[in-house]
């Protein structure tokens, strides 16, 4: 029944919009946000705005804060390297059981995927690139058949995109990914699985290296701001 339908429609699109809000930063770390605001900036009523915060605090990108709303989290280095774990765990898994039979239809859309990486490297684009950076690791993990990987993916990559969209872009970063990616697509167009898994795992292992990097000098970075104290 199509009155049945509808909230769901809503509540679909307002947890896409709000989570794209909140990972590409429209939505800052620690901002607040009434159900009121958003659901009047979407056209819509609070009630699936209501649903998809619901959904996303679930997901660990807002919190809700009595008699004030809703307050974007803070991106935490504990948790992002938690999510990377888990996402290595994931993918290597299915990076491994994809190559068993890597069908054609799977390696055609990775080669497109990694070829629309190549033009967004040479364009420069940093937003482009954690979108078509994440579009690969979706189909990968989406092609291994596990609806449970999928949807536990779904809600890892928000965070992943989030401090993708933080992180300061290099170039040759961005290179580095991209001959990463190209390495797994072989592995599994050569049916090796055991290479597939490795290298899935490592590329993984490799962005929370960065992550923490990027932490680590934020925090230098604090530290060596602070006023310091007169020591005479």
């Amino acid at each position: 029944m199509y009155v049945g339908k509808r909230p769901e429609s809503l509540r679909a699109q307002a947890i896409v919009q709000i989570r794209q809000a909140v990972v590409t930063g429209r939505f800052a770390p620690l901002s607040m946000h009434s159900e009121q605001s958003i659901a009047a900036g979407m056209s819509i009523s609070r009630t699936p705005v209501r649903e998809a915060l619901l959904q996303l605090a679930s997901e660990g990108l807002v919190e809700f804060v009595a008699q004030r709303g809703v307050r974007v989290t803070e991106l935490n280095a504990d948790l992002l390297g938690n999510v990377f774990q888990c996402r290595a765990a994931i993918e290597s898994y299915c990076a491994f059981i994809v190559a068993a039979r890597p069908r054609k239809d799977v390696l055609a859309a990775l080669d497109v995927v990694l070829s629309r990486q190549e033009d967004i490297i040479d364009a420069d684009d940093h937003l482009r690139w954690v979108e078509a950076n994440m579009e690969f690791h979706t189909i990968l993990v989406r092609s291994a058949g596990n609806a449970l990987m999928d949807q536990t993916l779904a809600s890892l990559a928000s965070h992943s995109m989030r401090i993708g969209y933080r992180m300061i872009a290099r170039k040759q970063r961005m290179r580095e990914s991209l001959a990463e990616h190209r390495a797994i697509f072989e592995a599994i167009r050569r049916r090796d699985q055991d290479r597939a898994r490795a290298l899935a795992a490592e590329h993984l292992y490799v962005g929370m290296l960065l992550i923490n990097q990027m932490f680590s000098d934020l925090q230098n970075g604090a530290r060596d701001a602070a006023p310091k104290g007169d020591d005479s």
